[in-house]
């Protein structure tokens, strides 16, 4: 009798094992794919191609077009130390020649695109 509840104590600690190792690497995984936040990048790219590329191109430098009107490289220190909620304020509203997008683009879309304006920092 007490070798089989030995048996099932054993068992028991065993599954318990078992399971908690899974549920770590589950949550190693999540907090790893969260750390690169590639979906973040992703989604700012896209908001930055559809709606900031014909002005301040594809690297950030700015295009012929950009640079006409003045356009901030978005490579630069100056454009990179300002805040995020600055940055947020400028494409929610827009400043000299850039117009508001806040008509445009949603609140997660603005967020995205700054994160993504972030990146051309590492570029520079």
């Amino acid at each position: 009798m007490i070798n089989r509840l030995v048996s099932m104590v054993e068992r028991r600690a065993v599954l318990t094992t078992v399971v908690s190792l899974v549920v770590l690497a589950l949550l190693s995984a999540a907090a790893g794919a969260r750390a690169g936040r590639p979906a973040d990048d992703d989604a700012g790219k896209k908001v930055f191609e559809s709606n900031c590329i014909a002005c301040h191109g594809p690297d950030g430098s700015g295009t012929p077009t950009g640079q006409s009107l003045m356009a901030p490289d978005l490579r630069s220190d100056a454009v990179q130390k300002l805040s995020d909620d600055d940055l947020k304020k400028q494409v929610s509203e827009g400043k000299n020649n850039m117009p508001p997008f806040k008509d445009v683009l949603s609140a997660a879309d603005i967020q995205a695109v700054v994160g993504y304006v972030r990146t051309f920092a590492k570029k520079n």
